[in-house]
């Protein structure tokens, strides 16, 4: 297994995974992981396999565990356990799949917004209509994958996403991967009561978060008995992306 990977930040400093989310790579990432390493702390993040400069070997595989335990290898190999575990979107499932299967290595996992649709009431039934359409789009349309995850797009922002914007078209060199794992494996992850270790796992959204990543948050926080965290300042689900400053801060004051 080969993960490619970067680093940032001084040695010394308490370490820092973040796992990218669907559509995305570690590129994307650097602008939050600079912001997080500016303030002392060392910080990793890697394309997670079948993305970017990572292995396909093996993939697409088993969803969020087969994620969890590569980021798992990739700490042990660094020798940056435990460290604090950042996921957003469904690097958020990532996150607590390896708190789960390698709490060892976790000091803490804190999943942002994380689209466990599973984790719904009906949430098998929820996520099988939005899979449908996208499904429907490659069995017309053999091997599109941007096509389809444009698809995809459409019905997860309830159409407000354009496909013409900058960041969805940089987005769309991942579509494969969001399209043959996040959407079908990775959001299917559910997790049962005790599966998650105690006093390890957060999970946190925006102040003005969208009522499904909402409902989940209030599912997992049952889930885990931990109430779930609303950072002040995030006012959009790609914060992380637009705005760094804004977790890099919140993630400092932890």
């Amino acid at each position: 297994m080969t993960l490619a990977f970067h680093t940032a930040g001084v040695d010394s400093g308490r370490p820092v995974l973040l796992i990218h989310g669907g559509a995305e790579d570690a590129g994307m990432l650097a602008p939050q992981a600079e912001a997080i390493a500016a303030r002392g702390r060392r910080v990793i993040w890697y394309d997670r396999r079948g993305t970017g400069g990572s292995t396909r070997q093996d993939w697409p595989g088993s969803g969020a565990d087969q994620h969890a335990d590569d980021a798992a290898e990739l700490l042990t190999e660094l020798a940056a356990g435990p460290a604090t575990v950042l996921g957003f979107s469904s690097g958020g499932l990532v996150a607590l799949a390896l708190a789960a299967r390698h709490p060892h290595l976790v000091g803490e996992a804190i999943a942002w917004e994380p689209p466990a649709v599973a984790v719904l009431p009906d949430g098998l039934a929820t996520h099988a209509a939005i899979m449908a359409p996208v499904d429907a789009h490659l069995a017309a349309h053999p091997g599109d994958w941007t096509g389809a995850y444009l698809v995809m797009l459409a019905i997860i922002s309830n159409g407000a996403a354009d496909p013409d914007s900058p960041q969805v078209r940089r987005s769309i060199v991942n579509a494969e991967a969001i399209v043959r794992d996040d959407g079908p494996l990775i959001t299917r992850r559910t997790f049962a009561v005790g599966e998650l270790p105690a006093g390890k796992v957060t999970v946190a959204v925006g102040e003005r978060a969208d009522p499904m990543h909402l409902e989940i948050a209030k599912m997992l926080a049952e889930i885990t008995g931990t109430p779930y965290v609303a950072v002040p300042g995030a006012d959009d689900h790609e914060v992380y992306l637009n705005e760094p400053e804004v977790l890099a801060a919140w993630v400092d004051a932890r």
